[in-house]
């Protein structure tokens, strides 16, 4: 298997122990500082100190999956729910 289709399994894994685990109801509801906040809190948590390279792999897997799970959240709904400052259309 290649290093990416392999990648790609990793990453559909995440998703799908995500959403047995949480769902998409709270996904839906999301916006797009949310989604942004999730995956620079993983992308923290991969950048800190002493983290080994085990863990540093598995965050950026999170990441992966969020950035994911962000996009099929946006396409079902049509785009991310309106952020508390957006204009009301």
């Amino acid at each position: 298997m290649e290093i990416r289709e392999k990648i790609f399994k990793e990453i559909d894994e995440e998703r799908e122990y995500q959403n047995s685990r949480w769902g998409t109801e709270f996904d839906d509801k999301n916006t797009l500082n949310d989604w942004n906040t999730y995956i620079g809190i993983y992308g923290g948590y991969a950048a800190e100190m002493f983290r080994t390279k085990e863990e540093q792999r598995k965050y950026m897997l999170k990441v992966a999956a969020l950035a994911v799970a962000a996009l099929e959240t946006f396409d079902k709904n049509d785009g991310f729910p309106p952020r508390h400052y957006d204009k009301t259309q």
